[in-house]
């Protein structure tokens, strides 16, 4: 079936760095000192190898390509099947009109590829909104084995629930073999000012109580993400409204939504939760705190008994009846 190292994973992420998949310096970094990022993602690209196992084509719609780094240990796994060998791996990276980053990204990914000699293909589709997002915009071949990978891109969508409730659909009419969904575990998302602040205050204390832990010695480093994550607090505390981009909900609240859509959980195999548990083990100072849990089937990343983030995996139902639409936060 395969796994996703044959090195350790601190080894993978290097060769991605080393590949020069660094479109954002502080975001690079963040996923070389602070672990919650790596976990969710191994975790995540382990459950896809499983999932496509038998699959020759295989064809991932990412949402939020970034550094593009955790791809390189997925490559490297199916260069390594021994049973059936893979015949091409394609990545369709969705960004704005004018990110002329992800097709940078994009050529470091087939020269990663190439050094591993495994067949690849690489197209960005480019939208002026999320909103655009239609089924015509992903060229997918029937016999090939479809993934959809959401690394903290839904919450995004909350606070426009027309949008999200299109990307819904336009995913469900392609029918993905497997959908993985990264996001913040936390409810960030409440009408309420106080309640807002209080969840904020807890969940941003632990996270900063992690950089205290991971960026000791990373002064610089610290001040960037500092100033990264103030601007987001600012905007969950002080905005309301349309101004209130960066919301986010629990576990159960994107189960239910999922549910309005017709789509099952497929959970994660003790590989999974192994190749998690190996990627913590990378991070020294940061290993006696760092936590991997299951939570019904998916799993949750958190630091010192407060959950960080949530990684879950789906299937839509082949069921055709309706969906339900209008669903609120």
């Amino acid at each position: 079936m395969g796994r996703i190292i044959a090195k350790e994973p601190e080894m993978i992420f290097k060769t991605g760095i080393e590949n020069g998949l660094n479109t954002n310096l502080i975001s690079v970094r963040m996923h070389e000192y602070v672990p919650f990022f790596q976990v969710t993602q191994f975790v995540g690209i382990q459950a896809i190898i499983e999932n496509v196992a038998s699959a020759s084509k295989i064809h991932i719609i990412d949402l939020e390509l970034r550094s593009g780094v955790q791809w390189t240990g997925l490559m490297q796994a199916l260069s390594e099947r021994e049973i059936r060998h893979v015949e091409i791996l394609k990545i369709t990276a969705v960004g704005f009109v004018g990110n002329e980053k992800i097709a940078e990204t994009g050529k470091r990914l087939e020269s990663v590829a190439a050094s591993f000699k495994l067949p690849f293909s690489f197209i960005a589709v480019y939208v002026e909104d999320m909103e655009d997002i239609k089924e015509e915009l992903f060229k997918n071949g029937n016999d090939e084995s479809l993934v959809v990978f959401c690394p903290l891109v839904l919450r995004t969508m909350i606070s426009r629930p027309t949008c999200l409730e299109n990307l819904m659909r336009v995913m469900k009419n392609l029918n993905p073999t497997i959908v993985i969904v990264i996001e913040i575990e936390a409810n960030h998302n409440s009408p309420s000012f106080v309640n807002r602040f209080i969840e904020a205050l807890f969940f941003f204390s632990t996270f900063f109580d992690c950089l205290d832990t991971c960026l000791e010695h990373e002064g610089e480093l610290r001040a960037g993400v500092e100033s990264v994550l103030c601007k987001g607090i600012r905007n969950i505390v002080a905005m309301e409204g349309k101004e209130r981009v960066v919301r986010s909900v629990k576990l159960e609240v994107w189960s239910a939504f999922f549910a309005r859509f017709r789509m099952t959980e497929l959970g994660f195999s003790e590989s999974s939760l192994y190749q998690g548990s190996l990627v913590i083990k990378q991070f020294p100072s940061a290993a006696s705190y760092c936590t991997l849990d299951k939570c019904g089937k998916s799993m949750i990343v958190g630091w010192k008994g407060t959950p960080v983030q949530s990684v879950s995996a789906w299937k839509f139902s082949r069921d055709r009846g309706r969906v339900f639409g209008n669903y609120r936060f």
